[in-house]
């Protein structure tokens, strides 16, 4: 079952203009809130937009987001300014039994407090 049941959008200020990312639900693995106002989201890309979703993320921290998407255990929309408050980035070749095969993959565990 999908953590989520919308795409979630990021948006944050970078060199003075608005900026979006849009995650597919497919890339959420993970959406916990330890308070309310703190939540935990892990996700992880694989594929051609990996470069680009960590340099949207990186360098990132103490940053404004405004956050939205639905969380689908509870139904719960989530909507409104969160400040970065850590990050972990992981990048790597995708875990595979081929030899071959090293499919760019990034993991991104994201902390954010409601603003």
């Amino acid at each position: 079952m999908p953590v989520i049941t919308e795409p979630i959008i990021f948006s944050r200020e970078i060199n003075g203009a608005n900026v979006d990312l849009i995650i597919p639900e497919i890339f959420v693995k993970d959406l916990h809130f330890s308070t309310p106002e703190h939540f935990m989201l892990m996700i992880r890309v694989t594929g051609p937009d990996t470069t680009k979703v960590m340099d949207y993320f990186e360098d990132a921290e103490d940053e404004v987001f405004n956050v939205e998407t639905v969380e689908s255990e509870n139904n719960r929309e989530i909507n409104g300014k969160f400040i970065l408050t850590d990050s972990y980035i992981d990048e790597g070749p995708q875990l595979s039994v081929d030899i071959d095969i090293e499919a760019e993959m990034v993991r991104i565990i994201l902390d954010f407090l409601e603003k």
